[in-house]
């Protein structure tokens, strides 16, 4: 039995076996060390005067025993703060740098999306494993600046922090909300390492986020000053083209390729970003357009990334030579972006009678609910077409008297 006893406050942990109904040793009692039935720990807390049982979660005693001392030990001053002056001796020698690579490659090992894995290194930078900062982020464009610079991510403090997001200047309160979620589930994860012992990102609260739909389309009369502005570049107006018809994701469309449109038109592929199929049969003047190019025209640069990045640059570039630099939303104007063409698609395809599953099939959209929830509150048609068949319902279940009965249609 491990025991402690602080300021007249008495823990213990004992470790007993739970002996199977098999057992041929049954009859030794709990205190039996030497079969293989799984052990546990009576814990009692002086502090509340209450005793409980857990699993030692192994058939060991002497893990057990272990895990008794453990719990123990979290009570005792002297080794508490102890294992507090290792950590902060640890953090004074692990770089900023270093903290986003294991950080970057935790996440890499949790297999979380590739734009969640992008969000994370346009806000903290992309480290390899020797510290070496390959692309700097908004943390290390800020850190430069810094007189004196903070070095460890021990060094890092709440006053750090809240100035380096008034820097952020992003266009949006959810992005900057994202971002800053991002920010503390970092900080999180060096806590978690044992490099720091409290989370400087804690203390701020999260920036404000509008309530209402961020759905942003282009109207047609925009989209015909975007094309137009195209200026006869084959590749760009393709591109272009694909998103606006495909409702095809930055990402997807970067990837596209002529192998995934069959003969008649129909595209289909499985989305970057979730692996859900999405189908489309694309107009006859967009198949024309991409059969004209290379087997996989968008694809100009050896790095996706780098990829993404200019072509994202292009499309706004594009916005900004056809005069549409923001675009309304319930929640006020927002900057015009390449997703308002995926958006743009949606939307088209819902006024135009297609009804909410198929839209989400084009999308690749694994619930209708989500596809319904982002974009039929916008589309005035499906409104109107709800409208007209409760009419309909209620013209066929009209009151019809006889004599003083009232009778309803069934």
């Amino acid at each position: 039995m491990a025991t402690i006893a602080v300021e007249n406050i008495t823990r213990t942990a004992t470790v007993f076996v739970r002996h199977s109904a098999n057992c041929p040793q049954i009859a030794q009692g709990s205190e039996w060390r030497k079969c293989n039935c799984r052990k546990s720990l009576l814990l009692y807390d002086g502090a509340t005067k209450k005793q409980r049982k857990v699993s030692a979660k192994s058939r060991s005693w002497e893990k057990a025993e272990d895990k008794a001392r453990q719990w123990i030990e979290q009570f005792d001053p002297v080794k508490v703060e102890l294992k507090r002056l290792q950590a902060e001796k640890q953090s004074r020698t692990v770089s900023i740098e270093h903290a986003v690579a294991a950080y970057n490659a935790d996440m890499k090992f949790r297999q979380l999306s590739e734009s969640t894995l992008n969000r994370a290194r346009t806000l903290l930078g992309d480290v390899d494993s020797e510290g070496n900062v390959s692309h700097n982020g908004k943390l290390f464009d800020w850190l430069d600046k810094q007189v004196p610079r903070p070095m460890c991510i021990a060094d890092i403090t709440p006053a750090h922090l809240t100035g380096w997001r008034a820097t952020w200047n992003y266009g949006s309160d959810l992005t900057a909300a994202i971002s800053w979620d991002g920010v503390k589930t970092f900080f999180k994860f060096c806590v978690g390492q044992g490099w720091i012992t409290a989370n400087p990102a804690n203390g701020a609260r999260r920036p404000k986020v509008e309530k209402g739909n961020r759905t942003a389309t282009f109207t047609d009369e925009q989209y015909e000053r975007i094309l137009s502005a195209t200026k006869g570049d084959r590749l760009l107006e393709a591109f272009l083209e694909l998103l606006r018809w495909s409702g095809m994701a930055l990402i997807d469309g970067v990837l596209f390729e002529h192998g995934l449109v069959d003969d008649n038109g129909v595209l289909s592929y499985k989305r970057e970003k979730t692996g859900e199929l999405a189908t489309v049969k694309l107009p006859k003047h967009v198949v024309v357009l991409l059969r004209g190019l290379p087997p996989r025209p968008f694809r100009t640069a050896v790095a996706l990334q780098t990829n993404l990045q200019q072509w994202r640059r292009k499309l706004q570039d594009l916005f900004g030579d056809a005069g549409i630099t923001r675009v309304k939303t319930e929640v006020g104007e927002r900057n015009a972006h390449p997703h308002m063409l995926r958006d743009t698609a949606a939307v088209w395809y819902l006024r135009h009678g297609l009804d909410i599953y198929g839209v989400s099939k084009i999308l690749g959209h694994s619930n209708p609910m989500i596809t319904a929830k982002h974009y039929a509150p916008f589309v005035e048609e499906l409104k109107q077409a709800h409208i007209a068949k409760m009419d309909a319902v209620l013209e066929a279940a009209k009151p019809k008297t006889s004599g003083n009965v009232v009778a309803f249609a069934r």
